[in-house]
């Protein structure tokens, strides 16, 4: 399994035997065989975190209410990116630069060692910068501010989407390729593929190595349109066959366009790779 995950302006490491089994925003479960789960809620600080009254509260929704929260001071503790509270099987880590929380709830006491590699793993991006992503086989950016409002995960396909200001981004990674395309050419599936998806006639024009681009024309009717409120705005996208990994992935930009630099950033970054045993 992946090593690393980096989700929602989180980054973590995976421990040995574990995977994630849920990823939402500002949620990630990772379990093993045994049924053993680490369950991690995280995101901006709302405002100065409280170790009493929000400690409190964490405890409550954890089902550990009667316990307390004290500092770990251990040695190792130095070197993290921010301050910890532990109890019996949760971690509280506020990171002091970033105005971040991360709780971690382990569903047994942790090993000594895993709670080590666990916490000095954890690191966050904030909301206004550009964000990696890591997940699965999938690797890819989002622009700052840009948030998460939908993540689906099932066998052959993968569907992420985010509300980036006035445009919506979506990433779709489908597969098998060479299944779907059953030896077609990739605009050609694309065309049935968009038609499905979004509806209407959308040009698509078929670019060197395994590559596509699609979308509306932008007619001064339409640009016109995508910069009011309520409006769908434009679709604008591009898609690529993935040889080696066989592997479709389509990034789609519905609303107002962001500049051709942004959009080119989120395409030439976003992948898939090799799952690692």
């Amino acid at each position: 399994m992946i090593e690393e995950l980096r989700w929602d302006g989180l980054r973590c490491s995976i421990p040995a035997g574990m995977e994630p089994v849920i990823l939402d925003h500002g949620f990630i479960r990772l379990a093993g065989p045994d049924q053993a789960a680490i369950d991690l809620r995280f995101g901006p600080e709302k405002g100065r975190f409280d170790p009493d009254k929000d400690g409190r509260r964490i405890l409550k929704a954890s089902g550990l209410e009667h316990q307390v929260l004290a500092p770990c001071l251990d040695a190792w503790t130095r070197d993290l990116k921010g301050d910890l509270l532990c109890c019996d099987r949760l971690c509280i880590l506020r990171f002091r630069e970033t105005s971040a929380v991360a709780a971690v709830l382990f569903s047994t006491p942790p090993r000594p060692a895993l709670l080590q590699d666990m916490l000095s793993s954890l690191a966050w991006t904030m909301p206004d910068a550009w964000r990696s992503w890591r997940c699965y086989d999938l690797q890819f950016e989002t622009p700052p501010q840009a948030i998460l409002t939908k993540a689906v995960f099932r066998p052959g396909k993968f569907h992420l989407e985010f509300a980036a200001g006035r445009s919506r981004l979506i990433f779709d990674r489908l597969a098998p390729a060479n299944v779907l395309l059953a030896e077609t050419p990739l605009h050609t599936w694309l065309r049935t593929f968009l038609q499905r998806e979004h509806g209407g006639e959308l040009f698509v024009t078929a670019d060197a190595d395994g590559q596509a681009e699609f979308g509306q024309q932008p007619t001064m009717a339409r640009l016109i349109l995508s910069w009011l409120p309520g409006s769908a705005g434009l679709i604008r996208g591009m898609a690529r066959h993935d040889l080696t990994h066989n592997k479709i992935l389509v990034l789609t930009e519905r609303g107002r366009p962001n500049p051709k630099p942004v959009f080119q950033r989120l395409y030439s970054a976003y992948a898939t790779t090799t799952i690692q045993d």
